[in-house]
């Protein structure tokens, strides 16, 4: 007597993790989609609203509390820092963190003004 037993075949199903995008790999495609069609909007925007809308009103709330001469530097610092950047006709992918580090620091300045006379 010869027994044959037979067992289904069992399949497993195997996905390849898939890779997760990271912030900075993110903000880098993103930033070559608007680097080909809104460079010059991006530039533009961030001057203007540097040199308009932050610059003066960090000087102005500089110079009401004191008029520090370290905290005058430090905010012509963060406009020259956004203007030359642009200038430099650097891509998007740097326009954009170095305006957002400049009104970072124009909040600080700002805050710092009030306790430093």
């Amino acid at each position: 007597m010869t027994f044959i037993t037979s067992q289904p075949e069992t399949s497993y199903q195997y996905q390849l993790a898939t890779k997760r995008k990271n912030l900075f790999s993110k903000f880098n495609e993103w930033a070559a989609v608007e680097e080909a069609e809104f460079h010059v909007a991006w530039v533009g925007a961030a001057v203007i609203s540097m040199a308009a809308v932050f610059f003066p009103l960090t000087m102005t709330l500089v110079l009401f509390n004191g008029a520090s001469f370290g905290l005058i530097i430090a905010s012509m610092a963060s406009l020259t820092l956004v203007v030359i950047t642009n200038l430099a006709a650097m891509p998007v992918k740097f326009t954009i963190p170095f305006f957002v580090l400049g009104v970072l620091a124009d909040v600080v300045i700002i805050f710092t003004s009030f306790f430093i006379k």
